[in-house]
């Protein structure tokens, strides 16, 4: 089914492609996060940490490239960070925990994690100042979506990825209880972000995948979880979007726990060997959201090869609906920006429905 109109809003476009419609072209947004901040010429030091001025450079990025949606991640430490988790902050690269100086050193460590108020804690109370401003500005005519990264993701920020797999093996319920206790301060997190005009909130799940861990470990460990936490959106009446740049995504386990109205990737799933059995399988079930790499593609190639990548993910994964363009995962904090407008551009010239 085609939308017919002159010419339509990134959020009409996204609605469209999240309804499995076509609408006047393919909806299209580079993963602009960090890199926002260069169009004011700030420092990501000065980004991370001001809400004003991270709204400033979205609202700007906005302007200069035009992507239907945009997504405001910060970085994968801010949840962690207001947990206890000791901080880097560079300035001209994405903040980081301090991993030799991890929070969580052993099991009796686990029992650091407590109950915290998001509203209160540093960075996701800026998280959510950049998230009200954002969608003030732009949630009228554009995709606006925020972000939350999920419990076991937020434990390996304060662990360490390879011990906390370790420990979900051989000690999961250290692992369940600190999660539990993650998850109730997610819910709240999730219930003051819902109450900002953003359209979704976007979970990441990157250990729901093949390179990680097994079905059933992540079944276990995070999906209880996961659900609470995509039912809690739900009631908000927002969109889920599940992130997972993983390889080997578990798109089946994914669905069915968290009923995502869309999966952003930068792989194939599992349970699919090229964009044409992926689009067969999973294009009438979720919105796919991607999967052009963000590097080297997207550091190293010209603009017209950026183009013409575009242009064979949306000749096949565009025909009916279902797919928004995008980076499989973060655009290169320190990538060109024309290379995020070659995508917008590739969407304009290839994208225009019905698919050629």
């Amino acid at each position: 089914m085609t939308m017919q109109t002159a010419q339509m809003t990134g959020l009409e476009r996204i609605v469209s492609a999240l309804t499995f419609k076509e609408g006047d072209r393919v909806p299209a947004g580079p993963l602009v996060c960090g890199a926002a901040r260069r169009v004011l010429g700030i420092t990501y030091e000065e980004w991370a940490q001001d809400a004003e001025l991270a709204v400033e450079s979205m609202v700007q990025m906005h302007k200069l490239i035009g992507p239907d949606g945009v997504l405001l991640l910060v970085d994968l430490s801010v949840e962690g960070a207001d947990f206890g988790g000791p901080m880097v902050f560079p300035i001209e690269d994405t903040p980081h925990p301090v991993y030799k100086a991890n929070l969580i050193q052993s099991l009796e460590d686990y029992k650091k994690i407590e109950r915290i108020d998001p509203r209160k804690g540093k960075r996701m109370s800026h998280m959510l100042r950049y998230t009200e401003g954002v969608a003030n500005a732009l949630a009228s005519h554009t995709g606006v979506m925020t972000f939350v990264y999920g419990p076991l993701g937020i434990l390996s920020m304060l662990r360490g990825a390879e011990r906390l797999f370790v420990d979900c093996m051989k000690n999961p319920e250290v692992v369940h209880e600190a999660s539990e206790i993650i998850t109730d301060v997610l819910l709240d997190y999730i219930d003051a972000l819902c109450e900002t005009a953003a359209h979704a909130v976007v979970l990441d799940t990157l250990f729901a995948s093949g390179s990680i861990m097994s079905k059933d470990l992540w079944m276990k460990m995070e999906g209880p979880y996961a659900k609470k936490l995509a039912d809690r959106v739900h009631s908000h009446g927002k969109a889920v979007i599940v992130h997972n740049c993983g390889n080997n995504v578990y798109f089946d386990i994914q669905m069915e726990t968290m009923k995502p109205e869309a999966i952003s990737f930068a792989f194939l799933p599992d349970d699919c060997k090229s964009s044409e059995e992926l689009k067969e399988k999973w294009g009438d079930k979720t919105c796919l959201i991607g999967y052009v790499p963000p590097s080297p593609d997207m550091m190293l190639h010209t603009p017209e090869q950026i183009k013409e990548k575009c242009k064979e993910q949306i000749q096949v994964l565009a025909p009916g609906g279902g797919y928004i363009l995008s980076t499989g995962c973060e655009f290169p904090p320190n990538g060109s920006l024309l290379s995020a407008i070659a995508m917008m551009e590739a969407a304009e010239e290839y994208g225009r429905y019905p698919i050629l």
